[in-house]
């Protein structure tokens, strides 16, 4: 596993010459998404929000952005924990603040957002148990991360990523999340992640990862909800929102 200090290192230079702080083609797409999977009402007038290796936080200022549209939310509070800090913002209806990794994180949130996260860090389950501490009962946990070891299975040549991807997540783990670490979780998705490159600017990587989604997003819409794992595995990653029971 890659040193810590190495890590901080790499990271720290991890979005140096892109525009956006992202990991994602379009985060305003994919903020659209989990809004429509979370319950109505999912939130109160304030909401809370940690964007846990977020970047800028673009994904959960449009998160934000896009439960206040269509409310009840009014004001929502975001902390952004990542390597590269940024100053805070703040506007009449989304207040942003930047953390290290190293500082401690103050009460519980609404929604913890983990978006292409995860598989970087060698202390999975000490992170995972810290970010489920602070999900506020009834509160949300959203996560993608890759699943790209069946995808090598068939082309032995497919980049995982290795080492700045120590972890490779799918359906298998995070179907059992709750019952590996004896958490009270409820499923509201667990399904392929969507498409992270852009048609535009990549449009056969784009075109392909489609494709191969498909398949597993049709057996996911068949499958009983109580069926952990699935036949079509060829699909590169996985998201899931969970929600916090007690």
């Amino acid at each position: 596993m890659p040193r810590a200090a190495v890590l901080e290192r790499y990271y720290a230079t991890y979005y140096d010459g892109h525009e956006r702080e992202v990991t994602i083609a379009n985060p305003a797409q994919l903020a659209r998404r989990i809004v429509r999977t979370l319950p109505r009402a999912a939130f109160g007038e304030r909401v809370r929000i940690l964007d846990f290796g977020g970047g800028d936080g673009s994904v959960a200022t449009a998160v934000a952005a896009t439960s206040i549209a269509h409310g009840p939310a009014r004001f929502a509070e975001i902390v952004v924990v990542d390597f590269a800090e940024r100053p805070p913002r703040t506007s009449a209806t989304i207040a942003v603040r930047h953390q290290s990794p190293e500082a401690p994180l103050d009460g519980t949130f609404d929604l913890v957002l983990a978006s292409a996260v995860l598989e970087h860090i060698p202390e999975l389950q000490r992170v995972l148990r810290m970010l489920y501490a602070h999900i506020g009962v009834r509160g949300f946990f959203y996560a993608r991360t890759p699943y790209a070891l069946p995808l090598v299975r068939v082309w032995p040549s497919f980049d995982l990523g290795y080492p700045a991807h120590v972890h490779d997540l799918g359906s298998g783990f995070w179907n059992r999340v709750g019952t590996t670490f004896g958490w009270q979780l409820e499923t509201i998705a667990s399904r392929p992640s969507p498409v992270a490159a852009s048609l535009r600017a990549d449009p056969l990587r784009a075109i392909a990862a489609a494709l191969l989604k498909m398949p597993a997003s049709l057996e996911n819409r068949l499958s009983p909800r109580a069926r952990r794992d699935r036949w079509w595995n060829l699909v590169g990653g996985w998201e899931v929102l969970l929600q916090r029971r007690a």
